[in-house]
């Protein structure tokens, strides 16, 4: 406290030679002396604060040491009380009794026993003496240094919140926790893209954590910027895995229509012979029965199970039934309708979607496991982390 005192006071001297300071010339002369002055008053009110601190805190110290003394002295007399009571207990009784006992009054005391009885219950009482003794002072004390910090220098809610972001240590403890669940998540996600979506707002989450920690001072802003890499990966993990599943949809839409109109085209060939016959009213209910014919075919081809996938199939798309299911539905259609060239281009998009899904989680399991290996291994990469670790507003 009295080293820090002297410091603030040199600084503090130091401000306000810079307000003072007659050298100064430009626009920004007036700023900086008013700055100065005004951290130089800020300084001298934190100066008295280490310096009456430092004073209660020395004063406290010799009332602590009265305390001591007095209860070294209560315990020596009590040592010496219990010492003649065990001295002249009768034969055949020692080890029956204790120092608990030993107030008692018996019919038959000696009387250098009753005396020493006396002098043990004097002991206790002085004892209890100096332990009120210490409570009174370190209540009088602790009601002397808070009315000396009870001033005109009020720390900001920000400060306020990196203090308790830096005594909070469960956060780090939490966002160690979260980001063990997430590596093993993000290595599934290579196999099971579904799975992609917990990871996600599980790296999240450990973003907002090493965000705030990063903000006020208590963590590395590199955390942060490997978070957002991350998530960003994870976003186009999840991204991929749903623009397969939408390609899929699509692929159906689109052999829909061709079926439609496939099947209107061959119903109108079949039933010209008929229409040109009947003419009139007839023939156009043939052409509404040869429509009806091509949404029937079309409505077949949209409710379509999902093609069975066989073992190999599933391990080609990594262990994924879902996609690997997708991809063949979009790959027989594509077959059906070698013409198209919609759902060729689909089926090109939904194979390219597949190899972004599998290199983003890829990519992101990388990162994580590459972070934690230089964590454990590189003094070089600590280093780095440490040297980007700095509190944002620190002005506040």
């Amino acid at each position: 406290m009295k080293k820090v005192a002297e410091k603030l006071r040199t600084q503090a001297a130091a401000m306000q030679a810079i307000a003072d300071c007659d050298g100064l010339k430009g626009k920004y002369a007036d700023d900086l002396g008013d700055k100065a002055r005004g951290l130089g008053r800020r300084l001298d009110l934190a100066e008295d604060r280490y310096r009456e601190v430092k004073g209660h805190l020395n004063d406290w110290a010799d009332d602590m040491e009265t305390a001591q003394k007095r209860a070294d002295r209560a315990l020596g007399d009590a040592r010496d009380a219990q010492r003649v009571i065990d001295d002249h207990k009768p034969e055949g009784a020692a080890g029956k009794g204790s120092s608990k006992d030993a107030g008692k009054d018996e019919p038959h005391d000696d009387p250098f026993v009753k005396q020493a009885k006396e002098d043990l219950e004097a002991a206790r009482a002085k004892l209890n003496s100096a332990v009120s003794f210490y409570h009174e002072r370190a209540d009088h004390f602790a009601n002397k240094i808070r009315s000396s910090v009870d001033d005109d220098m009020k720390d900001s809610w920000w400060n306020d919140f990196k203090a308790w972001v830096a005594d909070a240590d469960w956060l780090s403890t939490l966002a160690d926790r979260l980001s063990d669940i997430c590596t093993v998540l993000t290595f599934i996600a290579i196999f099971f893209p579904a799975v992609g979506a917990l990871a996600a707002v599980l790296t999240g989450a450990i973003f907002a954590i090493h965000l705030v920690q990063a903000m006020t001072g208590n963590g590395s802003w590199f955390d942060v910027l490997t978070d957002i890499a991350a998530f960003k990966m994870a976003k186009n993990g999840v991204k991929a895995a749903k623009a397969v599943k939408t390609l899929q949809k699509e692929a159906r839409g689109i052999a829909k229509g061709i079926t439609k109109q496939a099947e209107k085209r061959a119903a109108a060939r079949a039933s010209a012979p008929r229409r040109a016959a009947v003419g009139g009213r007839a023939s156009r209910l043939h052409r509404a029965a040869d429509t009806q014919k091509a949404r029937a075919a079309a409505r077949q081809v949209e409710k379509k199970p999902l093609p069975e996938v066989s073992q190999v199939e599933k391990a080609r798309a990594l262990g994924d039934k879902d996609m690997a299911q997708q991809i063949k539905d979009i790959r027989r259609l594509r077959g059906e309708h070698p013409g198209s060239l919609q759902l060729r281009a689909t089926a090109s998009e939904a194979e390219r979607q597949v190899w972004v899904s599998r290199a983003n989680w890829g990519a992101s399991t990388a990162l994580d496991l590459g972070g934690r290996l230089g964590d454990e291994t590189s003094s070089t990469y600590t280093n780095a982390k440490g040297h980007m670790t700095a509190p944002l507003l620190s002005q506040w």
